[in-house]
């Protein structure tokens, strides 16, 4: 059985997850900081503007999943991010953690978990579980 004092953090996790523009902060601030673009790349807030393969992916994802998306081009490369904020990763973390998929003009490219952890954007993969 959890504590009691799980349950606010729970509530909250679980107010940002409803939140979509703090997910799409979240996911803008990932793409950044973790260099996931190159630098100089610029960010795609039109939707028709994105190549039209993004934009069903994007389009899918956000109607079929309810996943935000971010997309970014640079020097005539594109990079379309999808994801959500995963309210379980988060909670056993105590941090922030999105679950991410990324695609360019070729079809997906792979995906994983990133979390906020000690003030910079890890792969879970090198960030472990603040339980263990």
């Amino acid at each position: 059985m959890q504590p009691q004092n799980n349950l606010p953090e729970t509530a909250r996790l679980r107010k940002l997850q409803q939140q979509p523009a703090h997910a799409e902060r979240l996911l803008h601030a990932l793409v950044m900081r973790a260099n996931l673009v190159p630098e100089g790349a610029h960010q795609i807030r039109n939707f028709a503007s994105m190549p039209k393969e993004l934009r069903i992916i994007a389009s899918l994802a956000a109607t079929t999943n309810g996943h935000i998306w971010s997309c970014w081009t640079h020097e005539g490369h594109t990079w379309l991010f999808t994801g959500e904020l995963s309210l379980a990763q988060s909670r056993a973390r105590g941090v922030p953690v999105l679950v991410v998929d990324v695609y360019n003009e070729a079809g997906s490219k792979g995906s994983g978990l990133w979390a906020y952890c000690e003030g910079i954007w890890q792969s879970c993969a090198d960030c472990s579980p603040s339980s263990n």
